[in-house]
């Protein structure tokens, strides 16, 4: 019997091989969900957000238009970026890129709303992503357990809900969690 197993993958996987020096850059500037799609031989994209060390609109525009990487949005030191696995080496290879992390396939950022996003990009931008950030959830209906299990393991936990709409707390960072959650219609800032 012959296992799938080819290069520490399981279920057949293909992997990309990368060297030293790109696992190297993978571990010190992208999150672990852009260091697994930077490891696949997939095509399909996706958004990540990228924060450079100066200003995208001043320093980094133009090279930005010249290069093959589709702008979503930006903010002041951080872009959303549409990627695939291919061109995420090639990104972090930029000696001005200062980190990276993947967001979800592209359809999913219709579900932030526009001001949301634009805090995402601010909070990237200055490094506190890591901060709590209170988010009104709009759900497809009540919601219950499974939900709240969605929510908690995005590093979010729930302070009140009124029927489909919730009210969570938790670290900017989490929201790519939330957005693969199919049963969360729109995520907003709460007021």
């Amino acid at each position: 019997m012959c296992l799938p197993l080819v290069c520490g993958c399981l279920f057949g996987e293909k992997r990309r091989d990368l060297s030293p020096a790109d696992e190297e850059l993978l571990a010190a500037k992208a999150d672990p969900r852009l260091r697994k799609e930077a490891e696949t031989l997939g095509t399909e994209q996706f958004a990540a957000i990228a924060v450079y060390r100066n200003d995208i609109f001043l320093h980094h525009s133009e090279a930005l238009g010249k290069s093959s990487l589709t702008v979503l949005n930006e903010m002041g030191r951080a872009a959303i970026l549409l990627l695939s696995p291919g061109q995420i080496v090639p990104l972090l290879k930029d000696p001005s890129l200062q980190k990276a992390a993947w967001i979800g396939p592209q359809g999913r950022l219709a579900r932030l709303d526009p001001s949301l996003e634009l805090d995402l990009l601010s909070r990237f931008g200055a490094g506190t992503e890591d901060r709590d950030v209170n988010l009104l959830l709009r759900l497809m209906d009540v919601g219950g357990a499974a939900e709240e299990q969605a929510v908690v393991a995005a590093g979010f936990r729930v302070v009140t809900k009124a029927g489909p709409n919730w009210v969570v707390t938790g670290p900017m960072m989490g929201i790519p969690k939330l957005l693969e959650y199919d049963r969360i219609n729109y995520i907003e800032k709460a007021s």
